[in-house]
């Protein structure tokens, strides 16, 4: 299997109650993701998750962030979440210039791990954290099995 990416060292150890949070753009993760478990060729190979690869690249995108979250009484380490903006004028702007400048677009989903317990983990466990997101990334079908996406 293609070697695992690593976080970066400059959001390790960082404590985000006391130092907020870093986050990095993760290119080397998405290229994994695309290599190892979208391509039909890949070693993780998983047909669920066809219907991404029949969008272009820029679909999503994976960031690194230097710490979990607590939500509920659960600790978080891993979220995909659909990009929207619920804000309007300069709310808006910003957040999407952000997106700019860390992808070079505004992505339609985004893949967000918890550096610091990916550099820990062992290699199945990230597997599963990653595919537990991409998982999020569903699709609506009609009555015929055609893809439904909202755009």
């Amino acid at each position: 299997m293609q070697k695992r990416p690593y976080p970066p060292e400059n959001i390790l150890g960082l404590e985000p109650e006391f130092d907020g949070y870093e986050f990095e753009p993760a290119p080397e993760v998405k290229k994994w993701i695309w290599d190892t478990f979208i391509q039909p060729d890949g070693e993780l190979y998983n047909e669920d998750h066809d219907h991404i690869s029949a969008f272009e690249g820029s679909f999503f995108e994976v960031l690194w962030a230097s710490g979990g979250f607590i939500k509920g009484e659960r600790l978080v380490l891993g979220q995909c979440e659909k990009v929207m903006f619920r804000a309007g004028g300069w709310q808006k702007a910003r957040q999407e210039l952000q997106m700019r400048r860390w992808f070079g677009h505004v992505p339609e989903y985004l893949i967000t791990l918890d550096a610091q317990h990916c550099a820990d983990c062992t290699d199945m466990e990230f597997c599963a954290l990653v595919e537990h997101e991409l998982y999020h990334i569903g699709v609506k079908r009609d009555e015929d099995g055609n893809m439904l996406m909202s755009r």
